[in-house]
This record gives C-alpha cells, sequence and structure tokens, in this order.
C-alpha cells in the first residue's frame, strides 16, 4: 500500500518537535545568572574552540566559571555565575586577548558579542605576521575533518578578473576540481559529477538555476556577498539533496559602524547595496541586542544600452535583502529573500525591410528567474544544546510566448518548500553531537502546449524527507572522527524510495602540540539525490528543466571515497591536496531513439565512474596573494545503445566520456598591490581538449513514398537542405575526438581614491589579453565541398571591460 505523501512529513515534523523539546526541558531558572554570546573574528566569521570564562573583579588570577570552548558557530553559554561584577575573558591562538567587564544579575541572562582582532604571533623574538585569509584558512584547517572546502571572501572574488564585473561562480570556476566547457557559460561541473548534480545554497537555502543570460552571469550581486565556500567532497551527513558538491554563498553582514552604501557600474549593470544596523528599539523587538538590514539590487541595460544602434530588449534584473535581529538568550533570527528576473522581450518588435524584401520575424517573449524566501533561526539553550532552524521557499520559472500564436505556449516551473531543524551539543570536550531532519514538497511542471492541446505535459510532486545523526570524536589532540548515517525517503505520485546513507571521516594531525602543521584526512560516504536536470550539458547556452524521481526516473546514487592531505608551512602558504574515487547510479541522458508512443522511453538510464586527484597551493600577505590549482579527471558514462541490439534481443551499451572530462587543468591566479593605491590582477587557465562526437560523413536522404511507389528525396528529422539537395550527417563513435588544448589569459587593474566621504576605485579588464583565437566552442563541417572543409566558432575574443565601484 503506497505512502501518503503527508506521512513522511509528519513523521519528520514529530521528530523535530520531540528533539526541540529536548533542550527547552532543560531549562532551569536559578538565582545564579547565565552569560551567552558569540565571538566573531573582524570579518563576522564564528570563531571556534575559542576559551572564555568569568574572573571575579576582585579576584582576577583565576576564573569564577568556566572556561568554555565556543562550538563551530563561535556560540557559548556560561551558567551558574553568581551576581556580581566579573571581567569575560577570551583566549584564541591568533588573536588579541579580549577582557570585557559585565555585571550579572540575580537570575539573569546576559548576552554579549565578542569581536577578537587578529594578532601576530611573537616566539622567541620572532614575529610570525598572518592576513585574515591565513587566519580563516588555518581554522578550517584545525575544524574541518574528511570535507575538501575552499573558501573565497568577498575580496577574492572582486580580485579574480571577470566579464565586466566580479562574479562568484566565474572565480569558483578557477578552484581545484571544477571543470567548465564554455567560456558563454558560467555552470560548472565538480570531480566528474554533472552540473545540476551542485547544490547551490545562498544564506543556506537552495537556488535551483544560479544563472543570467542562459549561464553567462550568475544571479550574485558581488557587493552582496561576504564569501562563498565550496565543498567538493567529503561532506558530512548533514547534506543531502545533491551528489557532487555543496556551493554556499553568505549575504553580507551588518556593519555595527553605521550605514555602509557600496556600488558599482561596469559595462554589464548598475548595482547598489546598502547595510544599516537597526536602530534600538527595533534591534531589541525579540529580547535580543544587535540587529542590521542589507538590501541589495542589480539592473542591467543592453536594451537603453545599444538602442540607438540595435534593438536588443533585454535586461536582467536582481534584488536581494537580509534583515538580522538578536533573540533572547544570544540568538539570532534572519531573513533572507531574493528574486531575479531575466527577459528577452521581442514582442513589439517590427518587420524588417520592406516590399519584396521585408522579412518577418517571430515575435516572442522569454523569461526566466528564481525566487528565495527563507528564515532561519540559531538559539543556544540549557545544558550546551545549539539548535539551527529553517523554513523557506525557493522556486524557479520559465516561460516563452508568441504573440502572433496566443494558443502557443512552451513553460517549465519546480518549487521546493523546506522545514529543517538541527540540534547540536557538545556534552564533553571530546565529543560533539549534531542531529537533525528536514520534511520538502516539491513540484514541477513542464508544459508545451498549441491550439488547446498539449503537446507535452509532464507535472508531478512529492516529498523528501530525510534524517540524520552525525558525532566528532577527538580522543586525542593528534585524532578527530567523524561518523555519521542519513536516511533519505521520497514519497512520489507513483514510487517511493528511502535510501540509508553512512559517511565516516577522520583525520590525524602532526607537529608540534597546539600548532599542528600536517594532517591526513580520509571520508567515505554515500549520497543520493532525487532531481534531475533534462539540460543539455554538450549545449553552450541552455537553462534547466527539471523532474523527479519516479516509476521511470530513478535517483542517483553516487559513492565516493576520498584521501587527502594538508599543509602549512612556515609563513603565509598552505597546500592542500586530494585524491578521489566516485561512481554514480542512475544517471540519465536523452534517448535518440525512443518511441514517441512511449513516454517511459524518453530518457536513458545509466552508470558513471569518476576518479582524479587535486592540489592547491596558496599564498596569502600583504602585497601579493593568488593561488595555483591543479587538476587531474578522468570520467565515463555507460548508458544502453539506442540504436544497437546484441543478438538474442539484449539491448547493447556504449561508453563515452561526457563534454566535461577534462583531463588536465591548470589555473594560477594572482594579484599583487603596488603603489599609489593600484591593485594589478591575472589569471591564466590551461586546460586539455575536450571531447565531442566528430562528423565522418554525409549522405543524400531517401524516403519511400507510399502514393508512388518510388523513392524520392526526402529529409528526416535533422536533415540540410541546399537548392533542393538533402543530406544527413553521419557522426562518428560518441565524443571520441577532441578539440584543442584551451587557455586564456585574463588581467586586471584596480586604482582607488579615498575622498573625505568615502572611496572610488576604478577598475579596467581584459579577457583574452594575448587574444587566443583556437579557444573552440564548436566545429562545422562541409562535406558537400571539394575537398571538405571545417569551420569553427571560438570562444570569448580579446575583450576589454571598464567600470567603477564607490563605497562610502
Amino acid at each position: 500500500m503506497p505512502l501518503s505523501p503527508l506521512r513522511p512529513a509528519l513523521l519528520v515534523a514529530a521528530v523535530l518537535l520531540l528533539m526541540g523539546a529536548l533542550p527547552a526541558a532543560s531549562q532551569q531558572a536559578t538565582a545564579a545568572g547565565v552569560v551567552v554570546g558569540q565571538v566573531l573574528d573582524p570579518d563576522g566569521a564564528a570563531v571556534r574552540g575559542a576559551a572564555v570564562s568569568l574572573r571575579a573583579v576582585d579576584a582576577p588570577d583565576r576564573d569564577a566559571v568556566g572556561p568554555v570552548l565556543t562550538g563551530t558557530d563561535g556560540r557559548f553559554r556560561l551558567t551558574g555565575a553568581p551576581p556580581g561584577r566579573y571581567l569575560l575573558r577570551v583566549r584564541r591562538i591568533g588573536f588579541a586577548p579580549e577582557d570585557r567587564p559585565i555585571t550579572v544579575e540575580p537570575g539573569s541572562t546576559r548576552t554579549v558579542s565578542i569581536s577578537l582582532d587578529f594578532q601576530a604571533l611573537v616566539l622567541e623574538g620572532v614575529r610570525v605576521g598572518r592576513d585574515r585569509a591565513v587566519d580563516r584558512e588555518r581554522r578550517r584547517f584545525e575544524e574541518d575533518v574528511g570535507v575538501t572546502a575552499r573558501v573565497l571572501s568577498g575580496e577574492d572574488l572582486r580580485r579574480v578578473p571577470g566579464l565586466a564585473e566580479a562574479d562568484v561562480l566565474r572565480a569558483v570556476e578557477l578552484l581545484p576540481g571544477v571543470v567548465t566547457t564554455s567560456d558563454f557559460s558560467s555552470a560548472y561541473n565538480v570531480r566528474g559529477g554533472s552540473s545540476d548534480q551542485n547544490l547551490v545554497l545562498l544564506d543556506g537555502f537552495p537556488i535551483f538555476n544560479p544563472f543570467h543570460l542562459g549561464g553567462v552571469f550568475s544571479v550574485f550581486n558581488p557587493d552582496a556577498v561576504e564569501r562563498a565556500e565550496l565543498l567538493s567532497g567529503g561532506f558530512g551527513a548533514e547534506y543531502g539533496g545533491r551528489v557532487s558538491s555543496v556551493l554556499s554563498v553568505e549575504s553580507r553582514g551588518v556593519d555595527p559602524e553605521g550605514v555602509q552604501v557600496d556600488g558599482g557600474v561596469s559595462l554589464l549593470a548598475s548595482r547598489a547595496t546598502v547595510r544599516a544596523p537597526l536602530p534600538g528599539p527595533a534591534a531589541g523587538l525579540l529580547g535580543g541586542s544587535g540587529g542590521g538590514v542589507m538590501l541589495s539590487a542589480r539592473r542591467s541595460y543592453f536594451d537603453w544600452l545599444l538602442r540607438p544602434l540595435v534593438d536588443f530588449p533585454y535586461h536582467l534584473t536582481d534584488l536581494q535583502g537580509r534583515v538580522e535581529l538578536g533573540t533572547a538568550g544570544g540568538g539570532r533570527l534572519t531573513a533572507t529573500g531574493y528574486t531575479g528576473r531575466d527577459v528577452f522581450d521581442f514582442s513589439e518588435t517590427d518587420l524588417v525591410g520592406s516590399g519584396d524584401d521585408e522579412l518577418s520575424i517571430l515575435r516572442f517573449r522569454w523569461q526566466w528567474g528564481n525566487r528565495v524566501t527563507g528564515l532561519h533561526w540559531e538559539q543556544p539553550f540549557g545544558d550546551g544544546w545549539r539548535l539551527d532552524a529553517r523554513a523557506g521557499v525557493t522556486s524557479f520559472d520559465t516561460d516563452i510566448a508568441f504573440p502572433d500564436f496566443d494558443d502557443l505556449f512552451l513553460g517549465s516551473r519546480i518549487r521546493q518548500r523546506t522545514v529543517r531543524a538541527d540540534l547540536v551539543r557538545s556534552p564533553s570536550e571530546r565529543w560533539e553531537v549534531r542531529t537533525g531532519g528536514e520534511a520538502s514538497r516539491i513540484r514541477y511542471a513542464n508544459v508545451a502546449e498549441a491550439g488547446g492541446t498539449d503537446f507535452s505535459r509532464q507535472e508531478d510532486a512529492g516529498t523528501l524527507g530525510a534524517v540524520y545523526l552525525q558525532g566528532r570524536w577527538r580522543p586525542d589532540p593528534r585524532w578527530v572522527v567523524e561518523p555519521g548515517l542519513r536516511l533519505d525517503g521520497w514519497w512520489g505520485s507513483d514510487a517511493s524510495r528511502t535510501t540509508l546513507s553512512p559517511r565516516l571521516a577522520g583525520k590525524r594531525f602532526f607537529g608540534r602540540a597546539g600548532d599542528p602543521t600536517l594532517a591526513v584526512r580520509a571520508s567515505a560516504g554515500r549520497y543520493t539525490q532525487f532531481l534531475h536536470s533534462l539540460r543539455d550539458e554538450e549545449l553552450p547556452f541552455a537553462i534547466d528543466t527539471w523532474v523527479l524521481a519516479g516509476r521511470d526516473v530513478p535517483p542517483v546514487i553516487s559513492d565516493q571515497l576520498q584521501l587527502g592531505v594538508d599543509w602549512y608551512p612556515a609563513g603565509p602558504w598552505s597546500v592542500s591536496g586530494d585524491s578521489y574515487l566516485r561512481t554514480f547510479d542512475g544517471i540519465t541522458d536523452f534517448n535518440v531513439g525512443a518511441d514517441p508512443n512511449d513516454p517511459a522511453d524518453e530518457l536513458l538510464v545509466g552508470t558513471g565512474l569518476a576518479y582524479g586527484a587535486d592540489l592547491l597551493v596558496r599564498r596569502s600577505g600583504d602585497r601579493f596573494e593568488g593561488w595555483a590549482a591543479v587538476s587531474l579527471l578522468r570520467v565515463e558514462h555507460t548508458f544502453p545503445d539506442p540504436l544497437q541490439v546484441e543478438p538474442g534481443g539484449a539491448r547493447a551499451t556504449v561508453s563515452y566520456p561526457p563534454i566535461f572530462d577534462r583531463r588536465v587543468s591548470l589555473d594560477l591566479v594572482g594579484s599583487y598591490r603596488l603603489p599609489w593605491q593600484v591593485e594589478a590582477s591575472a589569471r591564466w587557465t590551461l586546460g586539455s581538449s575536450l571531447p565531442y562526437s566528430r562528423p565522418v560523413a554525409q549522405h543524400e536522404s531517401w524516403r519511400y513514398d507510399i502514393a508512388t511507389g518510388r523513392y524520392e528525396h526526402g529529409p528526416p528529422g535533422g536533415a540540410d537542405e541546399e537548392n533542393g539537395e538533402r543530406r544527413v550527417v553521419v557522426l562518428g563513435a560518441r565524443n571520441a575526438a577532441r578539440y584543442p588544448t584551451y587557455h586564456r589569459l585574463d588581467v586586471a587593474a584596480r586604482r582607488s581614491f579615498n575622498p573625505a566621504w568615502g572611496t572610488i576605485t576604478l577598475y579596467l579588464q581584459v579577457l583574452n589579453a594575448y587574444d587566443r583565437r583556437d579557444n573552440v566552442l564548436f566545429y562545422f563541417y562541409r562535406f558537400d565541398n571539394d575537398p571538405p572543409t571545417r569551420s569553427g566558432v571560438s570562444m570569448f575574443p580579446f575583450l576589454p571591460t571598464v567600470g567603477f565601484e564607490v563605497s562610502f
């Protein structure tokens, strides 16, 4: 008997309510006071592992309460403090010590927020300086176990030369393990996975299609981004929904000093971001302290800029907002919102030419975009419990309408509603336990209709539920082990499935006690995905069209192993390397031999294998910063061959490398601070050849005319027609040929000016600085020429852009 789709949601909700009741039940009012809060670095990032204690003012040589260590979110809780005056002490290697006088009232809860300044280490007369980026990397080295995490700050994003302006996804493509197949698309593949297997999050909420203009630009306004973190493998049991990677984009926080305005004008768009603290009464609305608002907007102006020359009615818009409020007991409530839209409006286009030369243009209006709305609540409770809860709605839709054909409509949409709760507790210094669950309701529809008839209609809905348990065990300072278990359940209209995903990671540190410089890590896990995109990745421009797992579309299940090494030598250098192996079961491809009368025959289901190695060498310093990324990759997909049948009726299989099988990649990124507030930056990319299916011949096509009983020239689907001749292209083995090796140099220069009211930065960027013409997008073959000829379309040409940014 099939389960109702409401049952798993109710089950997960009951589990979450039960877990939420545990910490709530432990709160007991006492006469003693409580001090709760969070420790942050100067960039607003949480500081984990800081020692926090209370010392009485009249006895400053010993701790009266504590110390306790801050958790992964930088939060702490000190209980049992008798009423009185204290010094709140915070200590962490790499940060300046902090002593803050506070007063604890009887039975009260005092909430504080501590911002620590970075401080160089001084050892026996030798001063060892590290900048903020190095300290962030160092903390990741100490805290992460099996996961491969790469962090790009907002400053990193702005330093990377981009197309007209800084772009999150264009910077991510320069990290190890990441492959892009076209200059014209910021879609990316991670360690052999397809692009739809990457989970993209904005403040913890998913975005289905994070691209503008078919993939040329991302939807993220660079001024509104604090940092971007790519988890390319080994992520723990708390992550689900995708099998390849997790890209978490975090919005900028509030400037506590006052109103901050950032903006910019580029050849792409104009943008503005405003951040401001909330006034006292509003900030204390929920019983906490502190809060603020961020609002960011962007609009392109291709339609205005090109109007004197050509009618190009396209524009994009982005609007992003974030509101933060402190809550009673040291918690925080955050609301996130985003809406973005692309519009191609050729509905008002006039006829071109006049008289006999008049050319009629098919008028259309094509639009697509994302919407995200979410609430995030972080709250510490008694006995060391911390709650992290989210609820949100995310959607993507696209449609194309034709004013001259009112009854013709093409459209696609998907919407996901999600509730999630996570609980974290550190029962001792050696153990941390994280558990949680989530429930999502997902609905999609893909429609093609004309004349009141549905030529194609795919629509379905399903419920996704998951619960997980993950631990962190540190038996001694040299070892960290993270066991985890995740249970995913999917309940669709015609199929249901549950998948158990065990995950295990471990890390061994080497070096001096308390200051290791080398670590070896390993992880293994299973990952499950119940969503597929039908986008053809071999097309340079495309928009995702989503379908859900069901009777005819299985989920993707990926088993993954990886082994890594992290090394932090003396100075501002860091080195990280990984090797990995991944299998994929349940990947899909279009069936070119599909039976048009069988909807279940539209897709082929196959398997994939990927293995490779990554290396990242990074330097952070006062004047020169940058990184070198090397990636080795081998990918193979195997599908049933729709055009060949083995003897006995069994369907043959075909194996081939997918379009993103780039065997070797090298990315060099660097920036150098020159005098007079000038910063020069560059990136050079080298990529081995990508595969494609090479045409090997062309022949005339014939068809049998039943009425005349004769064979005549007749163009089947996909045939070419020229001068009355009809020809069909014959392709060789799938993806057996390779394009030329890809390489490109981009350079940029930025010059800042500091008037009394703020900062102005002018910048010049040049893409493809040495005008490489053999970076091929695709080839054209003409077999009707004698001899046959081949021509090609290149990727980005030599392309300079200018712009300016302001901040005050």
